[in-house]
């Protein structure tokens, strides 16, 4: 005759516990993936914007530069 194990209800419970836990973890790690994804993808287009690539370059003169082009230019 086969004697039942005294065990046998904490292993159900951790059978259980563990199954409970498992989806919401792979849910964390597919989230966490997509996160790093979009970030990468915000690093590179924002790396772009400030690259100069979609940005048009700006002439500013300052009055400071004109003057001391001025100077040197009068000796």
């Amino acid at each position: 005759m086969s004697q039942p194990n005294p065990n046998s209800g904490t292993s159900k419970s951790v059978e259980i516990v563990v199954g409970l836990l498992v989806p919401p973890l792979l849910l964390g790690i597919l989230a966490a993936r997509a996160l790093t994804d979009g970030l990468t993808q915000a690093g590179l287009a924002s790396e772009q914007i400030f690259s100069g690539e979609r940005l048009p370059n700006l002439n500013l003169h300052h009055p400071a530069q004109a003057a001391a082009a001025a100077h040197t230019t009068v000796e």
